[in-house]
């Protein structure tokens, strides 16, 4: 008779569950990484932007190029700042992933735990009925014997 879990459906679901909670949390990290990458570009592109602007006013600008670079400068600093919160909320959001799946995992670690000593047994109580047919099989043998032989 072949080993079976009876809880096997539900340990499978509860592979499937933590397999979900973990694609969500390589998904907030994938998000995070990308934002972090957008950040680095728009503080890049500022630094760029100001050293461009450095060479430019050793020219001489106008009123206008003036009032321009302080409105570029206000807008890529309210781009930065929305970046920075969005990363702080992913943060959040990673950290409460992480607990989720953790919790998962521990379910599905539980289930398997037991799974396992459960096919321990399964082996012990296996291995000691064939070490029983083999004796019943050696008795037998050894009585046939004795039958033949008087």
């Amino acid at each position: 008779m072949a080993f079976r879990f009876s809880l096997e459906s539900i340990l499978q679901l509860r592979r499937s569950q933590e397999q979900m909670e973990r694609l969500k949390l390589e998904a907030i990290i994938w998000e995070q990484r990308q934002m972090r990458a957008r950040l680095e570009g728009v503080i890049e592109r500022s630094l760029e932007s100001r050293r461009r602007f450095q060479q430019e006013l050793a020219g001489g600008l106008t009123g206008s190029e003036l009032q321009f670079q302080a409105m570029r400068q206000e807008n890529t600093a309210s781009v930065r700042m929305s970046l920075e919160d969005h990363l702080l909320e992913l943060e959040r959001s990673r950290q409460a992933q992480i607990l989720v799946f953790q919790k998962f995992r521990q379910r599905r670690e539980i289930l398997e735990n037991l799974r396992l000593r459960k096919l321990e047994v399964y082996a012990r109580e296996q291995s000691r009925r064939e070490q029983q047919e083999l004796d019943d099989l050696f008795l037998m043998r050894q009585e046939i014997a004795r039958d033949e032989s008087n």
